[in-house]
């Protein structure tokens, strides 16, 4: 059961990543072409990756980069006067 419940979380994960990557692209008038191109590439990168997140190299990558990520300084913006 345990399974299957990540096989959807991780099909949801992939599916919201190119639902979001669409949106962005129809904001931002990507031609569609491009945007046919990019899909399967990126759909491959996502497959790739969550085949990897069981890797404990790879683990402890994502480990390190979210501390460093954490650690890292805020830049601090002005506040708009009205």
């Amino acid at each position: 059961m345990s399974n299957l419940k990540t096989a959807h979380k991780d099909a949801a994960l992939k599916g919201a990543v190119l639902g979001l990557l669409t949106l962005l692209a129809s904001n931002y008038d990507v031609p569609m072409e491009t945007v046919a191109l990019v899909l399967p590439v990126a759909t491959l990168a996502l497959s790739f990756v969550s085949t990897r997140i069981g890797d404990k190299n790879t683990a402890l990558l994502l480990k390190l980069a979210k501390q460093a990520v954490a650690a890292a300084p805020v830049k601090k913006t002005a506040a708009k006067k009205k």
